[in-house]
């Protein structure tokens, strides 16, 4: 047990954002070929005009990337637990506004430039 350190949550932030808007995962969303994980609408939105993974530039699939992204339901789940209020926030939004997830990050400068 000497070995274990407690982590703090800011080490944890860079596993908790998505690189294509740089807020928090809304509907977490991973690539079955390189596990690669993205926003839902962020990475169906990306996936219209690339067949490849924004991070490692793996093939998603040649003719239909969308059938190889599945939801992440444990990673959203992780980054409900370790992001007070988020699921709250976003539960109140309505569904057109649920694309618009970036401003619920309150770190400055992780967020569209915010």
């Amino acid at each position: 047990m000497s070995g274990l350190r407690r982590l703090r949550v800011t080490e944890l932030h860079p596993n908790l954002l998505c690189i294509l808007c740089g807020g928090y995962y809304v509907d977490a969303t991973t690539i079955v070929e390189c596990l690669h994980s993205f926003c839902k609408t962020c990475i169906v939105r990306y996936l219209e005009s690339s067949k490849f993974c924004p991070i490692c530039d793996v093939q998603v699939h040649k003719t239909k990337p969308l059938l190889s992204i599945r939801l992440d339901k444990t990673l959203q789940d992780i980054v409900y637990k370790l992001v007070p209020g988020l699921y709250q926030r976003l539960d109140t939004q309505d569904a057109d506004d649920r694309s618009e997830h970036s401003q619920l990050c309150p770190h400055t400068g992780c967020c569209h430039g915010t």
